[in-house]
């Protein structure tokens, strides 16, 4: 064993002709590159879907940030702790429930975001380099199709 990933012949037929198994291979890899393009504006995946998702509205329930970003609403907590800390969100008191926090997005939040999508934008450039704009436009809604819940 020397330690190097496994090339495609020692995968096997069985597990590369597999569509679920290539598609986890092609996500990792664009996490990875996205992992490390958003660690450079210091932010963590999930914290910049999050400002994301807030930068279209007007402040959103942690639970319902939880069920956009796809996060039990538990393990949101800490993501949103660490925007918080750094200025990038507020969490406000429910006006008609206080016991519920209402997550916004601050103005340091939205420049981050801005920041942090640009480098994505060069990101997918290079790891979609191959594919041509219209194989893009398949690809995403061939994605959103799979993406569908019954």
């Amino acid at each position: 064993m020397t330690g190097k990933a496994p090339s495609e012949d020692l995968l096997g037929d069985s597990l590369s002709a597999r569509l679920g198994f290539q598609l986890v291979k092609a996500a990792i890899g664009v996490r990875r590159a996205y992992a490390a393009e958003l660690r450079r504006h210091g932010l963590l995946p999930h914290q910049h879907a999050i400002l994301a998702v807030l930068v279209d509205g007007e402040g959103l329930y942690q639970r319902q940030l939880a069920e956009a970003v796809r996060v039990d609403p538990p393990d949101l907590v800490p993501y949103i702790d660490g925007l918080v800390k750094e200025g990038l969100a507020a969490r406000s008191p429910d006006p008609k429930d206080r016991r519920r926090q209402i997550v916004t997005i601050t103005p340091a939040g939205t420049e981050r975001l801005g920041e942090a999508d640009r480098g994505l934008d060069v990101v997918e450039s290079t790891l979609f380099r191959r594919l041509s704009s219209s194989d893009r436009s398949r690809l995403r809604k061939v994605l959103a199709e799979i993406d569908q819940e019954d």
